[in-house]
């Protein structure tokens, strides 16, 4: 009765998975196929690889997720590594306000940005009324505002991915290295290297990938003056006379390959570091 009960249990797991994933995915893939006329082919990735505004949206997208996951990166390594030095219920309640502001994206953000950053907003009344001219300098629209824009929920969320593998270090490894005579650079590269570049690597890959997949943020911001793979394909959507659903799966399925190599990269890369610091 238990077996029959697990088994139900796992073509229920199944067949959710093939609902909400392998159906979507597939549909996605045959669409990217096809064309608004009915006809089959590659020509939906034909245009993409020889039209010039495509492929400066995948490099403004490349390159703007990988600044701002290494830039929301390198701060959630502080972050984290800060975390663990405090007392439990200052952690718990941290943790409560990181998963809060991990959350905290989209048109909300963009508008609090524009109060906050934007032309007329708040930074920029004080800072000319102080006669601060970096702060007045600050664009919010701009290449360098989108980064700060997807640092606010970047950050807190890479804490909360660090802050586990952080809290796995022991102290007493420390002293245990320097019992057995290691120096400091022995127990960086054979002790805490290894613990920590899975993690890091991991952390970082899902912030690029969550970079990536952003579009709220990015449109309410600069609309379309910086074109991205995310708003294209929003505009491909839900655009009225420009709608093209399937260039639109042309593109998605592009972004889904580049998160896959991604993925495969930074297994292969941690793979490699461990290898090295055995």
């Amino acid at each position: 009765m238990k077996v029959g009960i697990k088994n139900r249990f796992l073509l229920l797991f199944i067949l959710l998975i093939c609902l909400v994933l392998i159906f979507p995915i597939g549909i996605m893939i045959i669409s990217s196929f096809n064309s608004q006329d009915g006809s089959w082919g590659i020509m939906n990735y034909q245009e993409i690889f020889t039209n010039r505004y495509y492929l400066n949206a995948i490099g403004h997208s490349f390159t703007l997720s990988l600044s701002a996951s290494l830039f929301s990166e390198v701060i959630a390594i502080l972050g984290a590594w800060a975390l663990t030095k405090m007392s439990s219920t200052v952690k718990e309640s941290l943790v409560t306000i990181f998963n809060l502001a991990s959350s905290f994206a989209g048109v909300p953000l963009a508008f609090s940005l524009i109060i906050l950053l934007g032309n007329s907003g708040v930074v920029h009344v004080i800072s000319k009324s102080m006669n601060v001219n970096f702060l007045s300098s600050i664009n919010i629209y701009s290449w360098f505002g989108l980064v700060i824009a997807y640092s606010f929920f970047e950050i807190p969320m890479g804490i909360l991915f660090l802050y586990p593998t952080f809290e796995e270090i022991d102290h007493g490894w420390k002293e245990a290295s320097e019992t057995l005579g290691a120096n400091n650079w022995f127990f960086l590269k054979k002790v805490i290297y290894p613990v920590l570049i899975p993690g890091l690597v991991e952390t970082l890959i899902i912030l690029f990938a969550n970079s990536m997949g952003t579009y709220e943020t990015v449109f309410a911001l600069t609309g379309n003056n910086i074109t991205l793979i995310s708003t294209i394909i929003g505009t491909l959507i839900g655009g009225e006379l420009s709608s093209n659903i399937p260039l639109a799966c042309a593109l998605s399925v592009i972004f889904g390959l580049m998160m896959v190599a991604l993925v495969i990269l930074g297994n292969l890369l941690v793979k490699k570091r461990q290898l090295e610091s055995k």
